[in-house]
């Protein structure tokens, strides 16, 4: 080799790494990720206090992390690199059988004292509902994730934290209230782990999946569910928060709506309203599971039009109030043929207390449905008793 050759790969090396730090300082940061469904660090402010106690060179490492040039390629690189190593868990996510990607959520999301926090916020809310509204009008769901239900799609000998543990003492501390409100998630949805119920690259259940909760807990209250005959698929291209940590190998998930005749017209957060249940414009976009609902709203108020309307306000209305989180979104259309107004609350974006809007709305019923381990994790349940 002569010295001239030697240099060659001196050269691509240093090409490479130069231009790639000048490609990142001149290119425009990015504000927010379309794929991962959240917003990037932005470039921290110098200070000589944050350098010398560490904040800034840690916020710096984020920016550059968040910023860095081609980086949703970068990482689906380093994932199909991985997967060829044979790693069957990335990220906290395993490469499960028939393309499912599949959170695997640790124990000390509910081995914690937030998590026991919640329970005691939960029991109490129960108490006190079951008291003004009846037994009757009160159910409580925590969906398993498809990691408790899915359990055959797992790679073999995957740890994994048993899920009806946490479920269990939630029920157990219901129980103690004396009140039947329970509603079992993973008795509801097992039968059904063949089916398509969860998406395959998103930790959503599927609207097949919320259909069996929604018969479930219309049966637990003697009511006639809807049939599951009303499901229309609408997008066959969609990439959810799973795929969006591996941004490789998936194969992508169909959406499907409950098709319905019901009119009702949508005020988020008391403030702007929308017609229907759907937001179709978001199926154009990264965050397709938007259609339902238009996304979340810390309050999202539900209401009939036109005769359904005024035979509810002749014969006295049904007003459902649901506490929850995402997971909720795509069953709201069901309840919808069941009670004449829908107040939608979710804790994360809401700071009003729940007892004074279910009097001020004169809510008769009441829904709790969270994902288990966003219930868990939570730290705005609290308010849920408030």
């Amino acid at each position: 080799m002569t010295k001239k050759t030697v240099w060659i790969p001196v050269a691509v090396f240093l090409v490479w790494i130069f231009g790639g730090m000048a490609w990142g300082m001149l290119k425009e940061d990015r504000a927010y990720s379309d794929t991962e469904n959240r917003y990037l660090a932005s470039k921290p402010e110098f200070s000589w206090a944050g350098l010398f106690d560490g904040s800034f060179t840690e916020k710096y490492e984020t920016y550059i992390t968040d910023q860095f040039p081609q980086r949703d390629q970068w990482i689906g690189w380093k994932t199909r690199f991985e997967a060829a190593l044979g790693k069957q868990e990335i990220k906290g996510v395993w490469l499960a059988k028939d393309g499912y990607f599949i959170v695997n959520y640790p124990a000390s999301d509910f081995e914690s004292e937030l998590a026991q926090k919640n329970i005691r916020s939960l029991t109490e809310a129960a108490a006190y509902y079951t008291e003004s509204l009846g037994e009757d009008h009160v159910r409580i769901l925590l969906s398993p994730t498809a990691s408790q239900i899915l359990t055959d799609k797992l790679p073999a000998f995957c740890p994994r934290y048993d899920q009806s543990i946490y479920l269990n003492r939630v029920r157990e501390a219901l129980e103690e209230q004396e009140a039947s409100v329970w509603l079992d998630g993973e008795a509801i949805l097992s039968p059904h782990r063949e089916e398509y119920i969860f998406y395959r690259t998103d930790h959503h259940w599927t609207t097949l999946g919320a259909y069996y909760a929604y018969r479930a807990w219309m049966e637990s209250l003697g009511q006639t569910p809807q049939s599951e005959a009303g499901l229309r698929v609408v997008s066959e291209d969609f990439l959810g928060t799973t795929w969006s940590k591996l941004h490789a190998l998936g194969q992508m998930d169909s959406i499907a709506v409950y098709d319905t005749d019901t009119a009702v017209s949508l005020s988020h957060n008391l403030t702007e309203e929308t017609e229907g249940f759907y937001n179709w414009e978001a199926l154009e976009t990264r965050d397709k599971y938007a259609v339902f609902l238009g996304g979340n709203d810390g309050l999202l108020l539900v209401e009939k039009q036109g005769e359904q309307d005024q035979a509810a306000k002749e014969s006295g209305e049904r007003v459902l109030l649901v506490v929850k989180d995402s997971f909720a979104n795509c069953l709201i259309p069901y309840a919808a043929e069941h009670y004449d107004r829908i107040l939608v609350a979710d804790l994360r974006y809401l700071n009003m207390s729940l007892k004074t809007l279910a009097k001020q709305y004169g809510v008769t019923d009441l829904l709790v449905l969270y994902h288990v381990q966003a219930f868990a994790t939570d730290t705005s349940v609290f308010r849920i008793a408030k």
